[in-house]
């Protein structure tokens, strides 16, 4: 593989971050904040891609971009922070900027200042840096993404298109390509490695910042929604300091029960915690203490409970043996083959199919 092949790549890559920026910038449905910060993203990477085909983009155009050289590699400190911004603002409701959050920007304002004035700075220390200060970045990601599953399902039934499964693989990509520059930089610098070697470790880092680059842009586009966080949510409870008393409790529970074993209202797919509450004239925030500490359950899964036992029985029922499993699931509740069959397991041990063959078990 020539260098040819890389910095066609690199380049086009940074077109195409350069477009989606602008598209991102534009869009006018969802969370306008996150659109900035996602458009930052987007801007700071191809930036810093541009500043590593710098060389060819002078060549191929004849412009004098000599000045550039170093500037955007300096935006490669923002990889972090924005990311960090970005995951925050999609999984925090009524996400809004803060002037403490500029905090996260000193490393980049630093190193931008030192390239802008042509301080030179060691090749080896520089990217360290980078490495140093990014990484830390992506596993609080992580660790925002896994927290907002675990909350969602105090709050919703159905969690399929809210549960930022898409974000895991963006953040994982990413952080995968992270991973391939890092290995190529340490094996460079300790000699361990010949320069073809290098450039096949270039061209997969980039292959996967493209592919990286198409997939959030992708599904930022194709579901606006995710740009508003958590909707309808409460913010996380916590129970310690409840009023709640025990007495309270126990009325809430049998209220509970009464109402879903008369209404049947789990049979709604987008039922949500908020509206089960408005129905029985009850805090979000009590009945959601109801459901984790009286039965041990978020509500997601008490939710599910119920929706299992109607297919349950509509899997043993005589009447309905003709009814496909995809027929089961939608009138039992559920809108994903994939929840109900997860869900379904992880009540009877069986798959549908399987306790269909078997309808003497309970």
């Amino acid at each position: 593989m020539n260098r040819t092949l890389l910095d066609s790549l690199a380049i086009l890559t940074a077109i195409l971050l350069l477009i989606f920026s602008a598209f991102a910038l534009t869009y006018k449905k969802g969370n306008t904040t996150s659109h900035k910060i996602l458009t930052a993203f987007l801007l700071a990477n191809a930036l810093f891609i541009i500043d590593f085909a710098l060389t060819a983009i002078i060549e191929a155009t004849g412009f004098d971009l000599s000045w550039f050289n170093g500037i955007g590699t300096s935006f490669g400190f923002l990889f972090g922070p924005l990311l960090f911004l970005y995951t925050k603002s999609i999984t925090k409701k009524e996400f809004s900027f803060e002037i403490s959050y500029l905090l996260h920007l000193i490393v980049f304002v630093i190193f931008f200042i030192s390239a802008l004035f042509k301080i030179e700075i060691n090749y080896i220390y520089l990217y360290s840096a980078l490495y140093l200060q990014t990484t830390p970045y992506m596993i609080v990601c992580f660790e925002t993404i896994l927290k907002y599953r675990r909350t969602i399902k105090n709050y919703f039934s159905s969690i399929e298109k809210l549960n930022l499964t898409w974000m895991l693989y963006v953040v994982g990509a990413f952080f995968v390509m992270w991973m391939v520059d890092l290995s190529d930089f340490i094996l460079a610098n300790l000699k361990l490695s010949s320069h073809s070697v290098n450039i096949y470790f270039a061209f997969v880092s980039l292959l996967i910042n493209f592919i990286f680059a198409i997939l959030i842009f992708y599904k930022a586009l194709q579901h606006p929604e995710i740009f508003s966080g958590m909707p309808e949510a409460e913010r996380p409870v916590k129970y310690e300091q409840s009023r709640l008393t025990d007495s309270e409790k126990v009325e809430y529970l049998q209220k509970l029960r009464d109402y879903f074993e008369e209404e049947k209202p789990y049979l709604n797919p987008e039922l949500t915690i908020t509206e089960v509450a408005r129905k029985l004239n009850v805090s979000v925030k009590y009945l959601s203490q109801v459901i984790n500490e009286s039965l041990g359950k978020n509500f997601y899964d008490f939710i599910n409970s119920y929706r299992i036992e109607e297919a349950k029985q509509q899997l043993k029922n005589e009447t309905d043996s003709r009814k496909t499993i995809l027929e089961v699931l939608y009138e039992s509740g559920f809108n994903s083959k994939s929840a109900f069959n997860s869900a379904f397991k992880k009540h009877t041990g069986f798959t549908p199919t399987e306790f269909r063959k078997q309808p003497l078990i309970n």
